[in-house]
């Protein structure tokens, strides 16, 4: 049974219809011989029992019934047999069951026919469609209730297997959009509360003066009003520059990747450049560990200078010295390694440095809103890879690019 059952598995509906049919076939011809000769043997029985008897070759026995019988007989009720035909002696209910096999000798072929094409199609329908048919309509119905935490599991590998693993597949990346959506959603939220919580600072600051001149300025000399003119000013550039960079954030969510083929000896010179121009006051160490044999490689260029710079802009800000930069390529991934000497990470930070508005126990410039990561945590995702932040003798972050085998 196991052989049957691995016989049909790879096999396609097409195929496995037409060997049901010639199954359906070959059985119903089996069974209409079968119970056509049964009608006939049923029959034989019956005659044998009056050529016993009359002693009527097997021939004579099965001529027609032939009446001689003429007016004047049929009125006196006179009726002549012919004696070879054997059923004028078959009493009523021989006669019936007779007629019975005789028309059940031919009815049979259509009547098997049609009984097997019946249970064939049944047996079909069970073996080959239902199961599937039950998946499908199970998988449908929770996906349409937007309940993706199933697996379509079907082993056979015909149209409707494969069927199954396109639904699978279908339901695996609404699962996967899903997660994102609320990931977003939950991020955004984040966002939003953390926008609210540092715009209270400068927005409590600003009211304070503000009221302090409004009440205040007859009896205020002409150095403090402009003092307290100069501190709303400031407190205005801060807020001026928030609002720039939750502007900067929210583009980052509609960003398109537009990859293009760059020559990598390219790439190098300029992070080499831009490494040295940026790091002016640090001690730059640029590693170029790609091999010499690649060539090209699919990025999106910007993207990927973009995330430099402001990795190389926070190693500066906590570096003592050094700073290190390591390019390599690695399973069709462009990665980014940048390290600095500096304190690294604590336990908190290896956590959230990468959330919004999030700043180091060691941060002193008040200048930097905590973007820098979570900006380059978006457009690496965005770009088909992570971020990694982990201690080396320091901070170590990895931005990692996938690359395309084609161009978008």
């Amino acid at each position: 049974m196991g052989k049957i059952k691995n016989f049909f598995h790879n096999k396609s509906i097409k195929i496995s219809f037409t060997i049901y049919m010639l199954i359906c076939i070959f059985s119903a011809l089996l069974l209409s011989l079968f119970f056509s000769n049964l009608c006939q043997f049923g029959q034989s029985l019956i005659y044998k029992k009056y050529i016993n008897k009359l002693e009527i070759s097997n021939y004579e026995y099965k001529t027609q019934i032939n009446f001689r019988q003429t007016e004047e007989e049929r009125i006196n009720g006179t009726l002549y047999y012919n004696t070879t035909d054997i059923t004028s002696y078959f009493t009523p209910f021989e006669d019936f069951i007779d007629n019975i096999f005789s028309f059940f000798i031919w009815a049979v072929y259509p009547i098997c026919f049609i009984l097997c094409i019946v249970i064939t199609s049944i047996l079909f329908y069970k073996k080959q469609l239902q199961i599937p048919f039950e998946i499908l309509d199970k998988a449908a119905d929770n996906i349409s209730k937007n309940n993706l935490d199933f697996t379509i599991v079907y082993k056979n590998q015909n149209e409707l297997g494969r069927l199954c693993l396109s639904f699978e597949k279908m339901r695996a990346t609404l699962q996967e959009n899903h997660i994102e959506m609320w990931r977003q959603i939950e991020e955004r939220k984040r966002l939003n509360a953390a926008f609210a919580h540092d715009l209270r600072t400068p927005l409590t600051v600003l009211k304070g003066q503000s009221e302090m001149l409004i009440k205040y300025t007859p009896q205020m000399s002409t150095q403090k009003v402009l003092s307290t003119a100069k501190m709303m000013q400031r407190h205005i550039v801060r807020l001026e520059a928030y609002v720039n960079t939750m502007n900067d954030l929210q583009r980052l969510e509609d960003i398109e990747i537009n990859k293009a083929s760059i020559n990598i000896d390219e790439i190098i010179k300029q992070m080499r450049s831009i490494g040295l121009s940026i790091c002016q006051d640090k001690k730059f160490i640029f590693r170029d560990c790609i091999s010499k044999e690649a060539q090209q490689i699919i990025v999106d260029f910007s993207i990927i200078i973009r995330v430099y710079e402001n990795l190389l802009s926070n190693a500066i800000r906590f570096a003592k010295e050094t700073i290190f930069v390591t390019v390599k390529i690695k399973n069709d991934n462009l990665y980014l390694i940048v390290s600095d000497d500096g304190n690294g990470f604590t336990n908190t930070e290896l956590s959230n440095a990468t959330k919004p508005f999030y700043k180091s126990v060691y941060e002193k410039d008040n200048s930097h809103f905590g973007m820098g990561l979570n900006i380059c945590k978006i457009l690496c995702e965005k770009h088909g890879g992570s971020l990694i932040l982990k201690n080396n003798n320091g901070a170590t972050i990895t931005a990692i690019f996938k690359q395309s085998n084609t161009l978008i």
